[in-house]
């Protein structure tokens, strides 16, 4: 095997090409192998590539005058040791792959699907596997890039060294920007955005911190703190959405339209959801959760398909909040 990692791909590569060519212009290697691993050669790399997989591996590779083209006689032999992969197994890859596309813009995204394209790249993919994959169409859910998605390269390499981080910090509903030097503990999404879990340096609790309001990010040199005292599943266990407000777990009951409610019974809105009755065209969900503005946010997505049933605090607050709605009309 070349010592060289880029070499190793380029080698099956350039051997998958051919076996799935005729013929195999140094040129299209270039460009295929910029395409699909965004890597940048010139064409005598190629041919040195050539001639190493000639010697080293034995490639029975030939070379073509005419065509001015690389190629494979028939019936060539493996030579490189086959991975195989279960139908099942190859198809998880591709469909993670394919899922996680609209990702790619964000460097360390990008590193992940290369690293899976390099993996499939490396299996013995039957013809009959190779038709199948092509013919697997997905359309995830789409949206915009967000500010802030640029960080996420250097915020998980900023954990490995064990230093704090130090930003400044500018809210959606002020003016004032503040320095921060924080230990990171977890970096989390929630509804296509990314956050910062840390703590800040003297206080004793947890701050979020949204990454598309994180300004003049940089490591420090100052050695983070020991935390041993958070646990984020416990933290985030009754917290619906990304905010943990102060206050206790409440339980919640809501009542829903039967249609509406079986959306809910395939796609629990959180982990504390469970079904309490079903009757006379409605379902009734229960839930442990501290009433805060993203659950009030959730139950009116849902217009006039859900009612509150309990507590009796967050009937009133949702009331408020059509009261005002309609004053807009």
């Amino acid at each position: 095997m070349p010592s060289n990692k880029n070499a190793y791909i380029r080698h099956r590569f350039i051997d998958r090409l051919l076996r799935d060519n005729d013929y195999v212009k140094t040129n299209l290697i270039i460009d295929k192998l910029y395409e699909r691993h965004d890597i940048t050669v010139a064409s005598n790399t190629i041919n040195k590539d050539i001639r190493d997989m000639q010697m080293e591996l034995h490639a029975p590779i030939e070379y073509s005058h005419q065509k001015k083209a690389y190629y494979y006689p028939d019936d060539v032999d493996d030579i490189f040791p086959a991975i195989e992969l279960k139908d099942d197994e190859l198809n998880a890859l591709l469909f993670y792959t394919k899922n996680i596309a609209h990702y790619k813009e964000i460097g360390i995204f990008k590193d992940f699907t290369n690293a899976i394209d390099k993996v499939i790249d490396a299996v013995k993919i039957e013809a009959s596997q190779q038709k199948a994959s092509n013919r697997i169409t997905i359309q995830p859910e789409n949206f915009p890039k967000f500010q802030g998605s640029e960080l996420i390269p250097e915020i998980i390499s900023g954990f490995d060294t064990n230093f704090k981080f130090n930003f400044n910090y500018k809210k959606h509903n002020s003016e004032e920007v503040k320095n921060h030097i924080v230990t990171p503990i977890l970096l989390k999404e929630y509804d296509h955005l990314w956050y910062l879990i840390a703590k800040i340096e003297g206080k004793k609790y947890v701050t979020i911190f949204a990454l598309d309001r994180i300004l003049d990010f940089a490591l420090t040199e100052i050695k983070c703190e020991i935390i041993t005292d958070f646990d984020a599943d416990k933290y985030f266990n009754h917290a619906f959405g990304i905010a943990v407000p102060n206050g206790d777990a409440e339980d919640v009951v809501l009542e829903f339209d039967s249609w509406r409610g079986k959306y809910l019974i395939s796609s629990p809105i959180h982990k504390s959801q469970q079904l309490v009755k079903e009757e006379n065209g409605k379902m009734i969900f229960s839930f442990k959760v501290i009433p805060f503005h993203e659950l009030h946010s959730k139950i009116l997505s849902y217009g006039n398909s859900v009612k509150v049933l309990e507590p009796e605090s967050l009937r009133l607050k949702i009331t408020e909040i059509l009261k005002n709605t309609l004053k807009n009309y």
